[in-house]
């Protein structure tokens, strides 16, 4: 599993933004929505690394009481967007003190639904998407990796693994993956991928032809690994 915890039978997945949103101290302005919306999506993302899909949401809102409708509103278009209905979403505001700056983390829970590769080298491995930061995102939403093919790829299992890459990059997913190895493609390796901007997919080489009609920007093979 990439970041996600086993709890019982559960998979526990979390992700979180700050200083993003609509108060006039946030660093980046977007909306209470679109905020959580991002951060939803990775913290499911994380969950189909595991195999996983969501059953139980916990939001932690550190911005009011007013930014609550908005936070869920934008859970609720991850699920939109996949065809799945939004699980039952659970938590707590901050109400007692007023933050300067927005906050807020999410947390999903869980139930295994598909095996995790084991062997993970026998996958052809593809980037979807670009690697985006900050006011990138908002400005090209269209290079972000799209939740509702990834998604579909991954229940038709024309996908075998789905690998988020965050704020570290892609070199430095590619080492969780498989250790001490250098991937070669036509991306920035060590640019951060912000709210998982991009994402690695291991297809299996008799599915690739099913993937390339499914992903139809930004999608490109990873051209060789080498070890160092």
């Amino acid at each position: 599993m990439r970041n996600a915890v086993k709890v019982g039978e559960l998979i526990a997945t979390t992700d979180n933004a700050a200083a993003i949103g609509e108060k006039s101290q946030d660093v980046v302005f977007a909306s209470d929505k679109f905020t959580a919306y991002l951060t939803a999506r990775v913290t499911f993302l994380e969950q189909l690394a595991a195999g996983a899909i969501p059953m139980h949401i916990i939001l932690a809102n550190f911005s009011g009481d007013a930014s609550w409708t908005r936070y869920v509103a934008g859970i609720e278009q991850v699920f939109e967007e996949v065809g799945l209905l939004c699980p039952p979403i659970a938590g707590s505001s901050e109400s007692n003190m007023p933050t300067l700056q927005s906050g807020l983390s999410i947390t999903m829970l869980g139930q295994v639904h598909q095996k995790i590769p084991v062997q993970r080298e026998k996958l052809m491995w593809y980037t979807y998407g670009l690697p985006l930061v900050g006011k990138e995102v908002l400005e090209q939403p269209e290079d972000v990796a799209q939740l509702q093919p990834i998604f579909r790829a991954w229940r038709e299992e024309i996908v075998q693994q789905v690998w988020p890459v965050g704020s570290q990059g892609l070199q430095a997913e590619f080492s969780r993956l498989f250790g001490h190895y250098e991937v070669k493609t036509l991306l920035d390796i060590e640019k951060s991928a912000g709210p998982c901007a991009v994402i690695l997919l291991g297809i299996h080489p008799e599915k690739e032809h099913l993937a390339q009609t499914l992903f139809t920007r930004n999608f490109a093979k990873c051209q060789s690994l080498k070890q160092f």
